[in-house]
Protein backbone atom coordinates (compact mmCIF):
# COMPACT_ATOMS: atom_id res chain seq x y z
CA UNK A 1 0.00 0.00 0.00
CA UNK A 2 2.52 2.55 1.02
CA UNK A 3 4.90 1.64 -2.50
CA UNK A 4 1.41 2.43 -4.33
CA UNK A 5 0.83 5.57 -2.13
CA UNK A 6 4.54 6.95 -3.19
CA UNK A 7 3.95 6.09 -6.72
CA UNK A 8 0.47 8.07 -6.97
CA UNK A 9 2.57 11.27 -5.12
CA UNK A 10 5.18 11.13 -7.36
CA UNK A 11 2.73 10.80 -10.61
CA UNK A 12 1.30 13.57 -9.57
CA UNK A 13 4.11 15.51 -8.67
CA UNK A 14 5.74 15.06 -12.02
CA UNK A 15 2.43 16.28 -13.42
CA UNK A 16 2.60 19.31 -12.13
CA UNK A 17 6.20 19.73 -12.71
CA UNK A 18 5.75 19.36 -16.39
CA UNK A 19 2.99 21.41 -16.53
CA UNK A 20 4.48 23.92 -15.10
CA UNK A 21 7.91 23.93 -17.46
CA UNK A 22 5.47 23.59 -20.17
CA UNK A 23 3.23 26.39 -19.47
CA UNK A 24 2.36 29.11 -21.34
CA UNK A 25 2.43 32.79 -20.18
CA UNK A 26 -0.86 33.82 -18.01
CA UNK A 27 -2.84 36.25 -20.52
CA UNK A 28 -2.30 39.94 -19.05
CA UNK A 29 1.19 39.31 -18.98
CA UNK A 30 3.67 41.86 -20.43
CA UNK A 31 7.70 40.65 -21.19
CA UNK A 32 8.40 44.31 -20.60
CA UNK A 33 7.88 43.79 -16.56
CA UNK A 34 8.48 41.32 -13.99
CA UNK A 35 7.46 41.58 -10.75
CA UNK A 36 10.18 43.15 -8.02
CA UNK A 37 10.98 42.37 -4.79
CA UNK A 38 8.82 43.73 -2.08
CA UNK A 39 12.32 44.92 -0.45
CA UNK A 40 11.83 47.97 -3.08
CA UNK A 41 8.65 49.14 -1.79
CA UNK A 42 10.19 49.04 1.98
CA UNK A 43 13.11 51.16 1.07
CA UNK A 44 10.39 53.67 -1.02
CA UNK A 45 8.26 53.77 1.88
CA UNK A 46 11.50 54.58 4.33
CA UNK A 47 12.72 57.24 2.17
CA UNK A 48 9.38 58.96 1.50
CA UNK A 49 8.65 59.09 5.47
CA UNK A 50 12.84 60.57 5.89
CA UNK A 51 12.02 62.83 3.20
CA UNK A 52 8.64 64.11 4.69
CA UNK A 53 9.44 64.14 8.36
CA UNK A 54 12.79 66.51 7.13
CA UNK A 55 15.10 63.84 8.29
CA UNK A 56 17.32 64.80 5.16
CA UNK A 57 20.98 63.33 6.40
CA UNK A 58 19.29 59.90 6.43
CA UNK A 59 17.34 60.32 2.87
CA UNK A 60 20.32 61.66 1.39
CA UNK A 61 22.01 58.09 2.48
CA UNK A 62 19.18 56.81 0.53
CA UNK A 63 19.79 58.80 -2.75
CA UNK A 64 22.36 57.66 -5.35
CA UNK A 65 25.23 60.83 -5.99
CA UNK A 66 23.59 61.47 -9.65
CA UNK A 67 19.89 60.76 -8.39
CA UNK A 68 17.49 63.23 -10.68
CA UNK A 69 14.52 64.79 -9.22
CA UNK A 70 11.41 65.53 -10.79
CA UNK A 71 8.51 67.21 -9.94
CA UNK A 72 5.31 67.21 -11.54
CA UNK A 73 4.78 70.65 -13.26
CA UNK A 74 5.12 69.61 -16.95
CA UNK A 75 6.00 66.82 -19.46
CA UNK A 76 8.85 65.03 -19.86
CA UNK A 77 10.96 67.30 -21.91
CA UNK A 78 9.58 70.77 -19.54
CA UNK A 79 8.98 69.70 -15.93
CA UNK A 80 11.30 70.72 -13.01
CA UNK A 81 14.49 68.55 -12.76
CA UNK A 82 17.16 68.85 -9.67
CA UNK A 83 20.07 66.97 -10.57
CA UNK A 84 22.67 65.52 -8.04
CA UNK A 85 22.36 64.23 -4.58
CA UNK A 86 23.52 68.18 -3.09
CA UNK A 87 21.03 69.93 -5.65
CA UNK A 88 18.07 67.79 -4.64
CA UNK A 89 19.23 68.01 -0.91
CA UNK A 90 19.64 71.77 -0.64
CA UNK A 91 16.10 72.31 -2.66
CA UNK A 92 14.06 70.52 -0.42
CA UNK A 93 16.35 72.10 3.17
CA UNK A 94 15.43 75.49 1.28
CA UNK A 95 11.52 75.00 0.55
CA UNK A 96 11.56 73.70 4.30
CA UNK A 97 13.12 76.93 5.57
CA UNK A 98 10.92 79.35 3.04
CA UNK A 99 7.64 77.43 2.63
CA UNK A 100 5.90 78.37 6.08
CA UNK A 101 5.45 74.23 6.25
CA UNK A 102 5.38 72.85 9.64
CA UNK A 103 4.36 69.37 9.35
CA UNK A 104 3.91 66.89 6.67
CA UNK A 105 2.90 63.09 7.57
CA UNK A 106 1.89 60.34 4.91
CA UNK A 107 0.20 57.21 5.64
CA UNK A 108 -2.19 54.88 3.39
CA UNK A 109 0.89 53.49 1.55
CA UNK A 110 0.28 51.13 -1.62
CA UNK A 111 3.49 50.15 -3.27
CA UNK A 112 4.07 48.10 -6.81
CA UNK A 113 7.63 47.34 -7.33
CA UNK A 114 8.69 46.18 -10.63
CA UNK A 115 11.20 45.64 -12.70
CA UNK A 116 11.61 46.88 -16.83
CA UNK A 117 13.54 44.17 -18.74
CA UNK A 118 14.26 46.36 -21.64
CA UNK A 119 14.01 49.96 -22.99
CA UNK A 120 10.53 52.13 -22.98
CA UNK A 121 9.79 54.65 -24.50
CA UNK A 122 10.08 58.53 -22.77
CA UNK A 123 13.78 57.73 -21.88
CA UNK A 124 12.50 55.10 -18.77
CA UNK A 125 15.69 52.97 -17.95
CA UNK A 126 15.67 49.54 -17.55
CA UNK A 127 15.72 47.90 -13.99
CA UNK A 128 13.67 48.23 -10.76
CA UNK A 129 11.17 50.38 -9.75
CA UNK A 130 8.53 50.89 -7.04
CA UNK A 131 5.50 53.37 -7.38
CA UNK A 132 4.16 54.59 -3.74
CA UNK A 133 0.57 55.81 -3.93
CA UNK A 134 -0.16 57.67 -1.01
CA UNK A 135 -1.93 60.49 1.16
CA UNK A 136 0.12 63.04 2.49
CA UNK A 137 -0.94 65.74 5.40
CA UNK A 138 0.74 69.11 4.99
CA UNK A 139 0.46 72.33 7.21
CA UNK A 140 1.17 75.18 6.60
CA UNK A 141 0.27 78.09 9.46
CA UNK A 142 -2.85 77.92 9.23
CA UNK A 143 -3.67 76.29 5.93
CA UNK A 144 -3.98 72.15 5.99
CA UNK A 145 -3.28 70.34 2.71
CA UNK A 146 -4.27 66.51 2.38
CA UNK A 147 -3.97 64.87 -0.88
CA UNK A 148 -3.03 61.55 -2.78
CA UNK A 149 0.47 61.52 -4.27
CA UNK A 150 2.56 59.15 -6.58
CA UNK A 151 6.20 58.96 -6.02
CA UNK A 152 8.05 56.60 -8.92
CA UNK A 153 11.31 55.49 -7.87
CA UNK A 154 13.87 54.22 -9.74
CA UNK A 155 16.83 52.18 -8.37
CA UNK A 156 20.25 51.54 -9.05
CA UNK A 157 22.52 48.80 -8.90
CA UNK A 158 23.66 49.48 -5.02
CA UNK A 159 19.55 49.68 -4.33
CA UNK A 160 20.21 53.83 -4.49
CA UNK A 161 17.36 55.53 -5.43
CA UNK A 162 18.88 56.88 -8.38
CA UNK A 163 15.21 58.57 -9.87
CA UNK A 164 12.16 60.50 -8.15
CA UNK A 165 9.11 61.06 -10.58
CA UNK A 166 6.58 62.66 -8.88
CA UNK A 167 3.16 63.21 -9.82
CA UNK A 168 -0.01 64.95 -7.65
CA UNK A 169 -1.75 68.20 -7.41
CA UNK A 170 0.28 70.87 -6.36
CA UNK A 171 -2.40 73.57 -6.64
CA UNK A 172 -3.35 73.16 -3.54
CA UNK A 173 0.33 73.15 -2.01
CA UNK A 174 0.57 76.26 -4.15
CA UNK A 175 -2.49 77.88 -2.30
CA UNK A 176 -1.57 76.76 1.17
CA UNK A 177 2.36 77.71 1.02
CA UNK A 178 0.98 81.20 -0.91
CA UNK A 179 3.37 80.99 -3.22
CA UNK A 180 4.91 78.66 -6.28
CA UNK A 181 8.06 76.70 -4.97
CA UNK A 182 9.07 75.55 -8.32
CA UNK A 183 8.47 79.58 -9.58
CA UNK A 184 11.94 80.92 -10.53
Amino acid sequence: MKKFQFLAIAVIVMSIGWSVVNAQPAAGTNSKFTIASDEYSEISEKAINYLTSFNFDAWAEMLADDVVYMFPDGDVDTRTTLKGKQAVLDWWRNWQKTSGIKTMTVSEFNHVPFNVTEQLKGGALPGTYNISYFSSRQEYGKATVSLRMNFVMHFNAEKKIDRYFTYYDRSKIIQAAGANALKK
